[in-house]
């Protein structure tokens, strides 16, 4: 059951992890993708010097990830080590720390390249790529609400 729960958890930190990671990287049709998240969230009125701007901070932030995500491998090896015959606590809390440090290094990475795509805007520009934030994670909110009164829980 511990095990279990360590999994889950491992699980959804990578899931936040690979999401934030292709945001960062991602890059829309007409700009550049930045604050205001996946689909939507490009980057709307930017002048042709500011599109040139961004784009240099996203190619510098993407130079060192030519290659899979440092913890690809590690994850990789987790799940190897979860399905074996008999599990090594240990193994697995060692590549579990390690998968965490590897998330935190990627999430300062996209930090940094955010913060920098930021200045690069106008005040009026960030306070719309807030209100934007704001819409999405409102309809995002909406969406994982349970509907049709649908009971929560086991339901045993």
């Amino acid at each position: 059951m511990k095990s279990m729960m360590k999994s889950a958890v491992v699980g959804a930190i990578a899931a936040a992890f690979v999401a934030s990671v292709a945001v960062a990287q991602s890059q829309g049709p007409g700009g550049v993708r930045g604050p205001g998240g996946p689909g939507r969230g490009v980057l709307q009125g930017l002048t042709e010097e500011q599109r040139q701007q961004v784009k240099a901070i996203m190619d510098e932030g993407r130079d060192g990830q030519q290659r899979p995500p440092a913890d690809a491998k590690l994850r990789r090896d987790l799940d190897t080590e979860l399905l074996a015959d008999t599990p090594n606590d240990q193994k697995i809390e060692d590549l579990k720390q390690q998968i965490l440090l590897a998330q935190a290094e990627g999430l300062s990475r996209h930090i940094s390249v955010q913060k920098r795509i930021a200045q690069v805007l106008t005040a009026e520009q960030r306070t719309q790529a807030r209100e934007r934030l704001a819409r999405e994670g409102a309809r995002g909110e909406r969406r994982g609400s349970p509907e049709g009164g649908r009971p929560q829980g086991g339901g045993r």
